[in-house]
C-alpha cells in the first residue's frame, strides 16, 4: 500500500488533535508544522515535527518541499494564516492543499457575510486562482457542540431546544469529533491525490430533526424539555445584527436559520465519504446512552451568550 506524505497545520485544537492522532494512527507519515514556541509534547511519538513561521516563505516552502498533502486545521481565528500556504505551494510539489473548513457550504450572500465563512471562501478563492487543486471537507454539526453548547440552540443538559423556522421537521447533519478525525485519516492516508482534487467531500454520521432531538431529550430526562421557538425572521435580523456589529454570534444564528429552512444538510452536498468498518453513533447513543463526549472548555462569555438567545 502506497502512503500520502501529509503535512498538518494546527494541530493542538480540540478538533484537531484528534485528526492528528488518527492520521497517526493510519500508517502515512505525518508531518506537523507547528509555531514556534508551540506546545509540541502531546503529538504522537511516530509524527516528525518541524517549527515553522508560516510568514517566512523560504521557511514554509522548505518545509513542504518533501510533501503531498497539506491539511490545514486551524480554527477560526487562524484561517486568514493560511493565505501564507496559498504563497508558499505553487514552489514545492504539493499535490493537494485541504484548508481548514469543517463546516457547510453557504448558499446565500448572508451567509458569505459571516466573516469568518468570508475568510474561508476567500483562502479557497486564492488557492484556485494559483492553480493549486484543493479539497475541503464539510461535516455540518460537531455533536459535541450542537447538542451541549447551545451553538445550535439545543442545549441536551438543561433539557430545552429552540425550533428555528421549520427545524422541528428538518434534519440537523451531524458528525462526532471521533468520526471526523476517523474520516480524515480514511480520506487522505492512501487516497491518490488526484482522486480528491477538486471535491467538496461531506461527512454524515447521522441526521436527526428537531422533533427526534425532542424524543430523545424527553427520554434521557424523563420529562418534556422546554422548547421555544424562533421565526427565520427573527434570525435573519440577529445575523445582520451581528455582523454590523462585529458580535460573534453571527455563525450561531446563521447554523440555526440552515436548520430550520432545510438547508444545513444540502450544505454537506452529495459527495458523502463513508468510512469503511466504523460503527457511526445515533442519537440514542449520543443523547440517551451518554456517548455524547465533552466540548472543549467554552469562555464564560461565549456561554453566557449562547444562553441569552433561549428566550
Amino acid at each position: 500500500m502506497s502512503y500520502n506524505r501529509l503535512a498538518v497545520y494546527g494541530h493542538r485544537g480540540w478538533v484537531s488533535s484528534a485528526v492528528v492522532n488518527a492520521l497517526a494512527s493510519s500508517g502515512a507519515p505525518v508531518k506537523v508544522l507547528s509555531r514556534p514556541g508551540s506546545d509540541i509534547s502531546g503529538l504522537p511519538p511516530n509524527v516528525t515535527t518541524v517549527e515553522v513561521d508560516v510568514n517566512n516563505q523560504q521557511q514554509l516552502v522548505s518545509a513542504l518541499q518533501d510533501v503531498d498533502i497539506v491539511i490545514s486545521l486551524v480554527g477560526h481565528e487562524g484561517v486568514e494564516r493560511q493565505h501564507a500556504f496559498v504563497k508558499a505551494i505553487p514552489s514545492t510539489n504539493v499535490k493537494l492543499f485541504v484548508p481548514s473548513d469543517l463546516g457547510l457550504r453557504m448558499p446565500d450572500e448572508q451567509g458569505l457575510r459571516v466573516p469568518v465563512n468570508k475568510a474561508k471562501d476567500e483562502v479557497e478563492t486564492a488557492a484556485k486562482k494559483a492553480g493549486i487543486p484543493t479539497t475541503v471537507i464539510l461535516p455540518g454539526c460537531f455533536a459535541e457542540s450542537a447538542f451541549s453548547s447551545g451553538i445550535m440552540g439545543v442545549d441536551c443538559p438543561g433539557n430545552r431546544i429552540i425550533f428555528t423556522g421549520d427545524s422541528a421537521n428538518q434534519q440537523m447533519n451531524i458528525c462526532s469529533r471521533n468520526y471526523v478525525a476517523a474520516a480524515y485519516a480514511s480520506i487522505f492516508a492512501n487516497t491518490p491525490p488526484e482522486q480528491l482534487q477538486g471535491r467538496a467531500i461531506g461527512l454524515s454520521e447521522l441526521k436527526a430533526t428537531g422533533n427526534e432531538i425532542v424524543a430523545a431529550l424527553n427520554k434521557k430526562h424523563g420529562s418534556e424539555p422546554q422548547i421555544l421557538r424562533h421565526s427565520l425572521e427573527k434570525v435573519e435580523d440577529e445575523i445582520d445584527t451581528c455582523i454590523r456589529n462585529g458580535v460573534p454570534l453571527a455563525l450561531a444564528w446563521y447554523c440555526r436559520k440552515a436548520w430550520g429552512n432545510g438547508t444545513l444538510v444540502k450544505g454537506v452536498g452529495e459527495d458523502i465519504w463513508e468510512v469503511e468498518e466504523y460503527k457511526k453513533a445515533t442519537l440514542e447513543d449520543l443523547l440517551i446512552a451518554g456517548k455524547l463526549e465533552p466540548y472543549r472548555n467554552i469562555p464564560p462569555q461565549a456561554v453566557q451568550a449562547f444562553n441569552s438567545t433561549f428566550h
